[in-house]
C-alpha cells in the first residue's frame, strides 16, 4: 500500500514538472512592459496676416475637416485693393483695345464722361476722409488723456484706414482716367502698343496677387481633426503667426516611454511593440518603435515610484499603427517591447 502511494506521489511530481517545465520553456522571452500616456500630433492653426477676428466657427471638442472654415478675419481692405486692381485691369485692357483699334470721337467722349464721373466720385468721398481724420485726431488726444480705451481708438483708426482706402482707390481712377483720356488725345505708336500689353499683364499679375491676399483672411483646417484648444474670441485682434485654433490629429497617436539605460541595447528603432489599455482590457493594439532619444535624463516626476523617479533613462515613442479609432489621447497605456 505504502509503495502505491509512493509511486503515485512521484507520478504527480513528475507530471507537475513536465507542466512547468513546459511552460518555461514556452514563456515570452525577453519582454519588458512600460507605462505611458497615449498623445497625438497637435497643429496649431496660424493665419499668415493679422486682424480682427468677425467669424469663429469652432468650438473645443468639434470635429472638422480639412479645409473646412474655422475664423475668418476682417477683409475689408483687402476687398478694396482687390476691387481696385480688377478695376485697373479692365481699364488696361479697354486702353489696349483702343490702341489695337484706334479712337474714334464717340470713344473720346466715352473717356471724358469716365474721367468726369471718376473726379465726381473722389469729390464725394473727401468730406468723409476729412471727417474720420479730425475724428481719429481727436481720438488720439482722448486716449492719451486716458479718455477713451484702446479699442474705441483702434474702432476709430479702422474706420479712417478704411474710408482712406476708398478714397486713394478713387483718386487713382481719377488718375487712370486721365491718363487713357491723354493718351488717346495723342494718338498711338507701335512702342505705345507693346508698353501697353506689358501693363494690361501686370495688371492681370496684380488681380491674382489681391485674390491670394484676401483668401488669407479665410482661415481654414489643415487637417481632419478635433479642436483641442481655442485660444482666441470673436473681435479679437490677432498678429500674423499667432494659434487662433489647436487641431488633434486622431490619426497620428504616439505613446512616449522610458527606458532605462540597462535595457537600451534591447530596443531598435522599427522594432514591434504591443500597446494595451484599461478601456479594452482583453485586446492588445500594435505599435512600432519611431524614435529613441539619443540623450539620457532622469525619468519624468509622474512616473509612479521614487526608485523610477532615480533611474537614467532614454525617452522612446511608439507610434500606433493599427486601433487609431479606439485609442484616445489621454488614455494611459502599457507597452510591451517583444
Amino acid at each position: 500500500m505504502k509503495k502505491k502511494l509512493l509511486a503515485f506521489i512521484v507520478g504527480l511530481g513528475v507530471i507537475a514538472a513536465s507542466i512547468w517545465g513546459n511552460s518555461y520553456l514556452n514563456r515570452p522571452q525577453d519582454q519588458d512592459t512600460f507605462s505611458g500616456t497615449i498623445e497625438g500630433t497637435e497643429i496649431p492653426v496660424q493665419p499668415e496676416l493679422g486682424g480682427k477676428i468677425v467669424e469663429l466657427k469652432v468650438q473645443e471638442g468639434q470635429m472638422v475637416k480639412k479645409g473646412d472654415v474655422i475664423a475668418k478675419l476682417d477683409d475689408s481692405q483687402a476687398k478694396i485693393s482687390l476691387e481696385t486692381a480688377e478695376s485697373q485691369q479692365t481699364q488696361a485692357q479697354a486702353k489696349l483695345n483702343d490702341l489695337l483699334g484706334g479712337t474714334r470721337a464717340e470713344e473720346l467722349r466715352r473717356l471724358e464722361s469716365v474721367l468726369a464721373q471718376a473726379k465726381d466720385n473722389a469729390a464725394a468721398l473727401a468730406p468723409s476722409l476729412q471727417l474720420e481724420e479730425n475724428n481719429l485726431a481727436n481720438d488720439q488726444k482722448l486716449y492719451q488723456n486716458g479718455a477713451i480705451s484702446k479699442q474705441d481708438l483702434d474702432t476709430q483708426q479702422n474706420k479712417y484706414d478704411t474710408i482712406k482706402a476708398q478714397y486713394e482707390a478713387a483718386q487713382a481712377n481719377v488718375n487712370a482716367a486721365q491718363a487713357s483720356l491723354d493718351q488717346a488725345q495723342a494718338g498711338y505708336t507701335q512702342p505705345t502698343i507693346q508698353a501697353q500689353k506689358a501693363a494690361v499683364d501686370m495688371a492681370a499679375q496684380s488681380v491674382a496677387a489681391a485674390e491670394l491676399n484676401l483668401s488669407k483672411f479665410m482661415i481654414t483646417s489643415p487637417i481632419d481633426g478635433q479642436v483641442l484648444y481655442k485660444q482666441v474670441e470673436l473681435g479679437q485682434v490677432v498678429n500674423a503667426g499667432s494659434t487662433l485654433i489647436t487641431i488633434l490629429d486622431p490619426n497620428d497617436l504616439w505613446i512616449k516611454i522610458y527606458v532605462p539605460e540597462a535595457k537600451l541595447n534591447k530596443v531598435k528603432v522599427g522594432s514591434a511593440a504591443s500597446i494595451s489599455v484599461d478601456s479594452y482590457s482583453n485586446k492588445t493594439f500594435k505599435g512600432q518603435i519611431q524614435y529613441i532619444s539619443t540623450q539620457a535624463e532622469f525619468t519624468p516626476k509622474d512616473v509612479q515610484t521614487k526608485e523610477e523617479r532615480t533611474t537614467t533613462v532614454y525617452a522612446v515613442k511608439i507610434s500606433i499603427t493599427q486601433g487609431q479609432d479606439q485609442l484616445k489621447a489621454g488614455m494611459p497605456a502599457d507597452v510591451t517591447l517583444n
